[in-house]
């Protein structure tokens, strides 16, 4: 375990959650990025994914309720069901939340912080049947 270079937290990398470098989830392209893409490309394929949620979703917190913005960062996408153990829910819409980047950051922490995600996370336990 390290320390972030940014705050001096405790994290797994150079820097904590909050710190890391993130991506913005690119809008052009997105037509062509759809129809091209393979799937071992699945960074371009959640960047997708990711704004299709946004464009149907209203920019708020679904914890809190705060305003979120009117760019689309994937800091704000949190899978309920990690993608790495459950990749058959990886791309269900169903399993993403909507999170302000410190509520993603708390629940990266502790998975059972916020009893949404924990309701959430049962119903998708039920239809994936998940014990």
């Amino acid at each position: 375990m390290g320390t972030c270079k940014t705050c001096g937290k405790k994290c797994d990398k150079e820097y904590c959650f909050q710190h890391k470098p993130r991506k913005r989830i690119a809008v052009k392209k997105l037509t062509t990025l759809v129809k091209k893409v393979q799937p071992t490309q699945q960074t371009e394929v959640m960047q997708w994914f990711f704004l299709e949620i946004w464009k149907k979703r209203k920019h708020y917190s679904e914890v809190s309720g705060d305003y979120l913005g009117s760019e689309a960062l994937s800091t704000y996408f949190h899978h309920i069901l990690p993608k790495g153990k459950y990749p058959e829910a990886m791309l269900d819409e169903e399993n993403i939340i909507l999170l302000t980047w410190e509520e993603h950051d708390q629940v990266e922490i502790d998975p059972t912080r916020y009893e949404e995600v924990n309701k959430r996370r049962e119903q998708l336990k039920k239809k994936y049947e998940i014990n």
